[in-house]
């Protein structure tokens, strides 16, 4: 995977996944521009990928969707909050023009987190920990290859719009028919990337069930549910403050109005 930028996380510091926005409904969008519109005192916010449902490139961002929330993170990034995003299977076409205009980092293959006690924590989408769905791996290298990169901003926004709707049918479908060991994520792709990052810990999202395990001789193991859900945001707190696990808490955003769309 090679050496990932670092961070650093403060207390303080939240990380949220898998919004999966409409970049066409504004209204939609609106519920998460509020929570981002009422954070306080945050000093960097992850996002750890499918901020939206589908991005196929530059003409998404004139969608009202997408303008609400671009417009809500450069709010908050004016504020002073430092925002990392992590591109996940869905919108990994994000580039330097949403970069530019909402104010964040993007992280194309993930970062490393260093909290307050000196810890390392590993933040990737998720979806990489998937390794015995070989359909979806060889999925992955063909739509993140040079030449989709190249044509997909390219397209007419309609055409494209068209073909994310079926492509996103189409891995549902392929999903459901999958046994479930498959398609989940790894815990020996976990241990894999953490000894390789020296992280103690590793979050991610993208399964849409929420997590929090001590693996067998480490690392931690942390999945947040979808945005919207029960458990779907990870604050860094003041080391041995909190439930007594330490300075990394599980906990609901209280964002209950969002409901999460179905997995991949």
């Amino acid at each position: 995977m090679g050496a990932l930028p670092e961070v650093e996380l403060r207390a303080g510091s939240l990380a949220i996944a898998d919004l999966h926005l409409d970049a066409a409904d504004e209204t939609g969008a609106q519920g998460c521009a509020r929570w981002l519109g009422e954070l306080s005192g945050c000093p960097r916010l992850v996002l750890l990928g499918d901020l939206f449902d589908a991005w196929v490139g530059p003409a998404h961002a004139a969608l009202p969707g997408a303008r609400a929330v671009t417009g809500a993170l450069a709010a908050l990034a004016r504020r002073g909050c430092a925002i990392d995003l992590v591109p996940g299977n869905r919108d990994f076409l994000l580039d330097a023009v949403f970069e530019r205009a909402a104010g964040v980092a993007l992280r194309p293959r993930g970062a490393v987190g260093r909290l307050p006690s000196g810890a390392r924590l590993l933040l990737v989408h998720g979806d990489e920990l998937c390794t015995l769905d070989r359909g979806y791996r060889r999925l992955k290298r063909v739509v993140r290859s040079a030449p989709v990169r190249w044509l997909a901003p390219r397209l007419p926004l309609a055409l494209s719009t068209r073909l994310a709707r079926r492509m996103r049918r189409a891995s549902t479908r392929a999903l459901d028919a999958k046994p479930v060991g498959e398609r989940s994520m790894q815990e020996g792709a976990c241990r894999a990337l953490a000894a390789e990052h020296a992280a103690a810990a590793v979050l991610c999202g993208h399964a849409h069930a929420a997590r929090d395990v001590e693996l067998d001789g480490g690392p931690r193991w942390i999945v947040l549910d979808a945005f919207g859900g029960a458990r779907d945001l990870l604050e860094v707190l003041d080391l041995g403050a909190g439930d007594g696990r330490g300075e990394l808490c599980l906990r609901s955003s209280g964002a209950r109005g969002l409901a999460p769309r179905a997995l991949r």
